[in-house]
Formats: C-alpha cells, structure tokens, sequence
C-alpha cells in the first residue's frame, strides 16, 4: 500500500475527476452555478481587504476538531462525525482561504465499500443536481459559506463515488451549489489506519464551520428523511435565508454496515492538518480525543485454523498451507463486528522443522529493501525475488477482491527482532493503494527444532480468512517428521478486544508415507543404514596418498549422531614438520561466521592436513557447507587430535563455524589409527534450532606427503561405526550404532627392498652380582618413504653364554598391574631402555623395558614401552628358554611403521635381564636372528655379537705368541722345500 502524500494531493485542484490516464484533472462547475459566483463577485462591491491576505495566522480554531462516534460500543456500525472550524471574523470571514485538509481516523475504524453502490463522477455533475443513486449516499456535509458576506449554511449529500485514480482505496463526493468536490480516501500502509483528504479546495469564499457525517449504516431507514436533501441560501438576494429541498429518499435491498467502530477497547487519538490558499504548505495541525470506546467484552471472536503439509510422506521437503479464518459479523447492519486479530503464536508440529535445502539460492530482504515495498512498488524494487518462500492470499469482508501478496525471509540477525529467523509478510493491491505489511518471527526450539511463529500487533483490520503457502518442491522450507501419524498445529490467537485472553485452536494433519513413497518406520524407530566409502587415492604400498571417507545417510534414516574409524594397520600419517592448532586457536574458531573462519582461519595454515564437505538437507537439492581439518594435540585423554571446522552457512543463513574436535588414539600394539566417538565431540545434529539433516560427510586428508599406505598388501579393512539418533535425537540413550566394514590392501609390495642393518655388542666385564649387558642396534637404510618394507617380525636366539636370570624373571610386573599403570610395576621389572626414532614423528619414542608375567605364559614377556609426542607403542616380545638354557625372543608384531633407528639397551644390574657363563671376552658369540617383513621378505643370519671391554693380554705373553706363529711358519717352509727336493 502506498503511503498517502498528503502534499502531492494538496497540489492539486478543486473538482476531481478521474480520466482514463489514471490522473486527476479539474473541472468546473457547471455554468449556472458560475452565472450566480459571477453576479455576486460583480453586483457586490467588496469590503476593504476583502480580498486581501489577512495579517492574523490561517489555522484550525484550538478545541474545534472532533470526531465523534455515535456510539461507543467497541465494534458497533455507528454514525461518525468530523467537524472542524477555521478561523474566521464576527462576519464568518476566514483569516486566509482554506486549500488543503487532511483527517486521519485512528487505527480500528473500518469502512466496507462493499456495502453500497457507487456514484460515477457524471451522475455527481449532473445538473441542477445529482443523479447519484440513493443508495450510494453515505452522510451529510456541511460548512458556512461567506458567499455574500455573510457566512450561510450550506449542506448537501455525501455520496459513495466510483472509484477512478488508481491507489485510492475509496472516493467520496458532494455538489454543492458552489462547490463540487471528491474526497480520496487512502489506506495507511503503517497501521492501515484511514485518511481523507479533501485537496485543493476551491477559493470561490470563506468556508468554516465544517461538519461531515458518515453513516454506520447507510441504507437504514433512520436516516431517509436526509437522504437526498440540500439546504442552500437563496440566491435571489444576499440576505436570503436557507432553505432546503429534497429528502425522504428510501432504498430497498440489502442493508449492509458502512463504518465499524474499532473493536479494542480505550481512547484513541486523531489527527488534522490544513493550509491556505494564501500560504500554502504553512499547515495548522489539531488532534482529538475520539472515543473512550467500550464494552469490549461484546464483540464475538471464535478463529480457527486449517494447516495442512504439501507432502504425506516422512522426512520430505515439504510446503505448508496454513489459513487463519475468524468468522465476520459484517453481514448484520444491527450486529456487533468481530474482533480484529491482535496476536498470534502458532506452534508447528514437533518434527516439522526447517530445511537446509531452502538455503540453496536463497536471498534475504533487508529492513531497506523491506520499507521499500509499497502498494504499486515492482518486483525487485522492494524485498528481492529471491527472497520470497511464499503467497498469501486476505480475505476480508469490507472488499469485493482478495488482496494478494508473498511471504519474504528476513536477512538474519537484522530484522525488527534481531534472530536467525522472521519473515516478511506483504499484501498488497496496487489499485485500492492498500499495503499490508506484518513482520513476523520465527524461534525453532534449541533441542527440537520445532518451530514457534508469533505475529504481534497486527492491523487492526478484519478478515475472514488469512492464507499463507509456503512454497512446495526441492527446496521447500520446511521437512515433514521422520514418522508417520498424527501431528497438531496449535495456535494461540488473542482478540484486540481482550488483549489479555488468548484462545487456544489446532488443526491436526496425517502423515501417511514413507520417504519415497516407501513404508512408514515401524515401532516410531526410523531405519538407520548408513554408506561408508574411504580408502586412499592411490594403494601403492609404502607411498603417499591422499585419503578419503565418506558418509552418506538416506532421508528417512536416523541423524547422524557420532562415528569412528579404524585404520588398517600401517595406514598412518607423516607427523613430523606439522604444528598443532592450539587450544587458543581452536576455541577463537568457535562463534565466528562461518565466512570469517574461511577468510581467516584461527589455525594456522601449517597445520591444515585436509577438508571436509558436509551436504545438509532433505530430498534432491542440498546445501552443502565447506570445513577445514587441523591436526591438534591430545584430548579427551587421546594421544593426538584433529580439528574439523566447518561454514555453516547457507544462503543468508550463517550458523558461525562448527568446531568439530576427533580424538585420535594410536594402538599401544599394532600403531593403529583410531578415531574414537567415545572421546570425540557429537556431529551436532542442530544448531540454533535448526535440524542440519546432515546427508553427506566427506573428509578428505590431502595434505602433501601426509597419509602413507602399509607396506603389508595382505587384505585388510577400514572399519568405521556410525551412530544415528534412535527414534528420538534429543535422547542420547537412543544411540544406534552400525559398523561398516570397507575393504583396504595396498600394492606392489614385492619391489619394496627390504635391507635391515642390524648390529649387537655385550660388556665383557660380568660379574655374578650384576650378571650381563646386551645393546642392540636396528638401522634402515635412508633411502626414503615408499622403497623400503618395514619390519613385521624379529626373532632371535641368545647364546648359551647369555642365559636369562631367574631371579630376574621372578621379578616380574603382573600383567594386570601393567595394564593399569605401568610406572606401578616394581623397579626389578624394568630391565632396560630403549630408543627408535622414526620420519614420520619429529621426536624420538623412548621408554623402559619390562619382565612382564601372563600368568598362563611359561616365562615373563619382555615389554618395551616407547612414548613420545603423546604417543605410546608397546613392543611385546615372548620369552622361551629352551632345555638348554638358551634364550629366545620373539617380537611377533611389529608396527608396520617406517623405523629409522632401533636401539635396545639391556644394562648389568642387580636385577639384570641377563647372565653371564664363563668369560664372555674368551667367547665366540653370535645371535641367530630371523626378520620378517611386512611384505614377506625373510632374512636369516646370525648376527656377530661384539663383546668390548675385554682387559689387554700382557706383553711377554704377546711376544710369546708371537714367537710360536714365526716358528710355525718357518717350519712349514722347509717341509715344503724338502718335498720338492725329493721330487
């Protein structure tokens, strides 16, 4: 609706009628009229000044406007009367000439201009009077005229006109003998409140004293001694006395309401403004106190509500069409008209909720775009085209036509109320110039997602039904429940007549199918079979490879809640120059826009290793909302973690960034790549109130030279557990759990070189107390990642000179004890210290070796615990003593991990892992080893041990020796040569 310009009306002039242009152009009255004007402006010698500005001030006379019902019953079809005076001499002379004047009934007050027929702008001019039907006469108008210099009263019918200027809700008219105007009326497009406008008044003499009168109902035959009749002077003289003719006019037919009093309760307040011909635009302004109105509690309110989806399948995108109807007295010219809606707070069903899918090109009316709208704006010069998620359609008792209109998203946060959610509603019916315009908001429920729609403050304004569709298809705004049954829309209406006192309706629909047309869950429980794809880009065995994982979800399946990962042993990442996102930086990324995280991101970019791509919504069209991945340091009691923070933004709706953390345990055993659920954040399912309906999660690590593939091509699998929601996700204890199991073998590992260099030493100073040392030294080869098979087995045999130490053995940490803490262990089980360094940490692992008895194994294991960078790897070799005494260990998993260096000190000590027989320095000791690759490749040898710190022989024992070996030799020379001589 557009606003009334009351100085573009003021501008215009005095007789109005409407041409085909859609203009207004003045006419004359008609030539007998002008005749008597003439007559008189020529006979009648004017006074001094007469026609000169007056010096005293053009206004309304303080305490003169009133508009006054003739009932003060809230509702009722009363007689309302608008009189004002200006100011004006003892002779009735008005202190400048009245051009323009304005009156604005308060918010409530309702005209029906369906009520009774129209006046066309020739019956109006026909002459010596008008030909307007009875019928379309609505009340009187009166005003004194000083015409002959002294003020006469003039009245005349007040007709219902036809209305001919595009934008103007009604036209009112009269013909006086000197005057003829037309009256547009105008719909306020704030409060839908009425102005009339009475523009450009003719200067033909000094009009006061102004009194018109509206009839509540017009075709009552109460008011049929007026009907038609007009009281003028005499023209014959200017002395003459008024007189009147006509009247008694009745109308047969159907008598219908005109005017409504508003139907709220109290004082209301209206407002007039006028200028002069003499002044123009200097405007005197007044105000009155109309009403107080009362007795509220009589007008009828009894609304309903009538909702009902676009789909009846579960978990669709669906539409809505939802009508409010209040059934309207209008009809009855006797009755009391129904109460205008004030408020309304309506509840959709629990599991109806917003879809992400509607964000896909969707846009957002701002508050300029949205005050831009008007009754006879264009498509896109208001709230853009985009913006739009519906139609409405008004129908109302007081117009022949429904007004037609669309439903507009407000841009989140700023809107009249400041959230993620509210909507525009805009009618309009550019011909009439009515506007409506209710801003409306929307709170979906932080747990549930169900959605609460308030509407305050509406017009005060009847209708009788009130529809609003919200748009079917793809992206649809809102999903149907995951389940079929019953659901109930309630809604609480309050009337303006009793503020206080809300009335409770519903109107309840059927979902009656299953997604797809499918059948509905069972049992309320929907199905839950998630897809899980992951494996690496390229399986080439020992290289790098981007990895990948993705999680797909079907609509009608439970929401995806948690899931885990377990990597195949030796599928694993290069850690090393890679730096943690730190805990600062991880919670400066939480409550950011998802559109700063991107432009900014709070981790550093050397700690990126990959990203996601998270796919939201229902049906064929999805949103989907882009995300980093951050290695990070330990959480929730893991080694190691990664940070997923992903936009959540789609369309106008920005959610800020969602902050993800995955605990990422090693296993102590195999080094095993887990991320765990149990010790991880929850893949929120809502936010902000908005169920997300997450369809699809993919991760992709793909940081250069990142995620390597085994060295072992056996078959194995990546298994991941995916949790859904149960029948209910706001009950965690509805978990769902399913594992899926995607098949992983990497290749060509036969050209992996397999080259181990593998070194042993013991002291040779040995003592029964402290028994015997053994240092072991495991190299590879720095050939680089993805030539070289890493090491899945190593045994070896002791020699019966190093026979392990029972005393020793008896020593050992109980396994249970170990498994709890092994720092509980006693001293005596600690029996050496190892070191491995390897290039895919950027620290070396260290930690104690342990006798560690199983209770049904025949002797202890030895267990070495390597720690670093939070991680923990547990070598675990079982002990055999042969009948001999001799010892053998066998590590039979090792980590299928690239090793740099190994080195594995067992020291002398009281408790040493090893004695001595005899003296080591005198010994030939060598070590049968047997290594095993991960790819097969077996090498057998037996490894020299050294033995240093032997003492030095004495010198005459060396000269000695030395002595005997040149004998020897001299000997066997001259054997040599007697055998030739014989020869």
């Amino acid at each position: 609706m557009t606003r009334f310009d009351s100085r573009r009306a003021r501008n215009s002039t005095t007789t109005w009628i409407g041409s085909t242009d859609g203009t207004l152009r003045r006419r004359r009255v008609g030539t007998a009229i002008a005749g008597v004007v003439c007559a008189a402006a020529c006979l009648l010698a004017p006074q001094a000044g007469w026609a000169q500005p007056s010096t005293k001030p053009f206004e309304i006379v303080p305490g003169s406007f009133h508009i006054t019902p003739s009932t003060p019953q809230a509702g009722a079809h009363e007689d309302l009367t608008t009189s004002f005076d200006l100011a004006h001499n003892v002779n009735g002379q008005t202190f400048n000439d009245v051009k323009n004047a304005v009156v604005n009934l308060p918010a409530g007050f309702t005209a029906n201009n369906t009520a009774v027929p129209s006046c066309t702008e020739g019956q109006l001019l026909s002459e010596p009077r008008p030909s307007c039907p009875p019928a379309s006469q609505i009340g009187t108008i009166s005003f004194d005229l000083a015409l002959y210099f002294e003020p006469k009263l003039y009245s005349f019918p007040l007709y219902n006109m036809e209305v001919t200027n595009f934008g103007t809700a009604a036209e009112l008219g009269f013909q006086a003998q000197v005057l003829t105007q037309i009256l547009p009326v105008y719909v306020r497009p704030d409060d839908l409140g009425l102005t009339v406008v009475s523009p450009s008044i003719e200067d033909l003499g000094e009009i006061h004293n102004v009194s018109v009168t509206v009839w509540g109902v017009p075709s009552a035959h109460v008011h049929d001694a007026e009907r038609g009749r007009e009281c003028f002077p005499a023209p014959s003289l200017p002395s003459a006395e008024t007189e009147c003719r006509g009247g008694g006019e009745t109308v047969n037919g159907v008598i219908k309401p005109f005017l409504s009093n508003p139907t709220s309760c109290g004082a209301f307040t209206a407002t007039m403004e006028a200028d002069s011909w003499e002044r123009p635009e200097e405007w005197s302004h007044a105000s009155s106190a109309v009403g107080p109105i009362a007795e509220c509690s009589r007008t009828p309110f009894d609304p309903s509500l009538e909702v009902q989806p676009t789909t009846k399948s579960a978990e669709s995108p669906s539409g809505l069409d939802l009508s409010i109807l209040v059934p309207q007295s209008w009809g009855e010219p006797n009755s009391i008209a129904t109460s205008n809606l004030k408020d309304v707070r309506l509840a959709l069903p629990a599991g109806f909720t917003v879809n992400p899918s509607a964000g896909a090109g969707l846009g957002a009316c701002t508050p300029a775009q949205y005050a831009a709208e008007t009754s006879d704006s264009l498509p896109g010069e208001g709230c853009p085209p985009e913006s739009k998620i519906g139609s409405i359609e008004i129908e109302t008792p007081v117009l022949d036509e429904k007004i037609p209109g669309a439903i507009y998203i407000a841009k989140p946060h700023d809107n009249p109320f400041g959230t993620l959610l509210s909507l525009y509603v805009v009618a309009k019916d550019p011909a009439l110039g009515i506007l409506v315009k209710v801003a409306g908001k929307l709170e979906p429920d932080p747990v549930s997602g169900q959605i609460v729609a308030t509407f305050d403050n509406n017009p005060q304004q009847p209708f009788s039904r009130f529809t609003l569709k919200f748009r079917a298809g793809a992206t649809a705004p809102l999903v149907s429940p995951q389940t079929c049954g019953t659901y109930t829309t309630q809604a609480e209406m309050t009337p303006w007549s009793a503020p206080g006192e809300p009335q409770l309706v519903g109107s309840s629909f059927e979902i009656t199918k299953g997604v797809h047309e499918g059948a509905c869950p069972s049992g309320g429980v929907p199905p839950f079979k998630p897809q899980v794809i992951s494996g690496t880009q390229n399986n080439a065995a020992g290289s790098y490879s981007p990895f990948y994982l993705r999680i797909i979800r079907e609509d009608g399946e439970q929401e995806l809640t948690h899931f885990s990962t377990t990597l195949p042993p030796g599928l694993s990442g290069n850690l090393s120059g890679i730096p943690f996102c730190s805990e600062a930086d991880i919670e400066a990324a939480r409550g950011v826009t998802g559109t700063q995280e991107l432009q900014a991101p709070s981790c550093p970019a050397a700690s990126e290793i990959g990203h996601t791509i998270v796919t939201a919504g229902v049906g064929s069209v999805l949103a989907q909302t882009p995300g980093k991945v951050y290695l990070a340091g330990p959480y929730h009691g893991a080694s190691l973690s990664i940070v997923s923070i992903t936009s959540a933004t789609v369309g106008p709706f920005d959610l800020g960034t969602v902050v993800i953390r995955f605990a990422l345990r090693i296993n102590p055993t195999t080094a095993q790549v887990e991320v765990d659920s149990t010790g991880s954040d929850p893949i929120p399912h809502i936010i902000d109130g908005i169920v997300v309906h997450v369809r699809e999660i993919r991760v992709y690590m793909d940081r250069e030279k990142f995620i390597l593939d085994p060295t072992n091509c056996n078959p194995m699998a990546i298994t991941d557990t995916v949790t859904g929601a149960g029948a209910d996700f706001t009950n965690p204890a509805d978990a769902d759990p399913v594992t899926v199991n995607t098949p992983f073998q990497a290749a060509d590992c036969s050209s992996l070189a397999f080259k181990p260099g593998f070194k042993v030493s013991t002291s040779g100073k040995t003592s029964r107390a402290r028994g015997a040392s053994l240092t072991a030294k495991l190299a590879f080869p720095s050939a680089g990642l993805g030539s070289e098979a890493n090491i899945a087995k190593v045994k070896v045999e002791l020699p019966k000179q190093l026979p392990s130490q029972l005393k020793t053995l008896q020593k050992a940490c109980a396994a249970a004890q170990f498994a709890a803490d092994p720092a509980g262990c006693p001293a005596a089980s600690v029996v050496g210290h190892a070191t491995a360094t390897t290039p895919i940490l950027p620290v070396p692992l260290s930690g104690p070796a342990y006798f560690v008895s199983h209770g049904g194994e025949e002797f202890p294991s030895l267990i070495v615990v390597l720690q670093g960078y939070g991680i923990t790897i547990d070598l675990v070799g079982s002990t055999h003593i042969s009948k001999s005494g001799i010892t053998s260990s066998t590590f039979k998993t090792v980590p299928d991990v690239p090793v740099g260096t190994f080195e594995l000190m067992l020291p002398e000590g009281p408790y040493a892992a090893l004695a001595a027989n005899g003296n080591l320095c005198k010994s030939k000791l060598a070590m049968p080893t047997e290594f095993v690759a991960q790819n097969g490749s077996v090498i057998h040898q037996s490894t020299k041990i050294a033995v240093t710190g032997c003492p030095k022989l004495r010198k005459a024992h060396h000269q000695k020796q030395a002595h005997k070996k040149r004998a020897a030799a001299k000997h066997g020379s001259g054997a040599t040569r007697r055998s030739g001589a014989r020869a």
